[in-house]
């Protein structure tokens, strides 16, 4: 686990999500999500019992769940919208060998979003981001990228994507799950790894 102090009063820690973590996960996802969009709770208990070391949560000082981290190893080249799509099946998608990491969702509460580390150099989400990719690539070092998708208007989460080093690979017009609206495919290639 590794943690990160955000004042004398609050500290949090990233550690792996377990079966305990679903209803807080889901209390995150309605409030983060709108209808629509946000995963059932079969979703998330399918993808922390069949994506074991690619799911992590941040937890607050007084160990309540605030944000979730959930993703899963690929297999294939090259993506199609169908990949993507909302409730897909990680069981038939899932490869603990595959070299693409992909991440399937990300969200924090409303209040711990826009919190920064004390010393003022990254935001909790970011912190938070970070910590879950430096995980998941220790415990995978084949992966050679990682991709998510994101909401043409989801301005904050492409600020956090970009700032770590993902660049914009493809658009996808009228992407039915956003009721229209682009959703736009990120990646990052090789990601560094680091030692804890």
């Amino acid at each position: 686990m590794v943690g990160c102090h955000l004042s004398e009063q609050q500290s949090y820690t990233v550690r792996r999500a377990c079966t305990a973590d679903i209803a807080a996960v889901m209390q995150i996802e309605v409030q983060s999500f709108d209808t629509g969009i946000a995963e059932d709770e079969a979703v998330f208990a399918e993808r922390l019992a069949e994506a074991e070391g690619c799911n992590y949560v941040l937890e607050n000082a007084d160990h309540a769940v605030c944000g979730y981290f959930t993703a899963e190893l690929w297999t294939a080249a090259q993506f199609t919208p169908s990949f993507f799509d909302l409730g897909h099946s990680v069981r038939d998608r899932h490869d603990p060998a595959g070299t693409t990491l992909y991440i399937s969702s990300f969200a924090l509460l409303p209040e711990v979003r826009g919190q920064r580390t004390v010393d003022k150099t990254s935001g909790i989400a970011e912190y938070f981001f970070s910590a879950a990719l430096d995980y998941i690539t220790a415990a995978f070092p084949q992966l050679q990228r990682i991709i998510l998708l994101v909401h043409e208007d989801w301005h904050k989460a492409i600020t956090i994507y970009e700032g770590q080093g993902f660049t914009r690979i493809q658009v996808l017009d009228n992407f039915s799950w956003f009721a229209g609206k682009k959703a736009f495919i990120y990646e990052k290639r090789t990601p560094v790894l680091k030692v804890f």
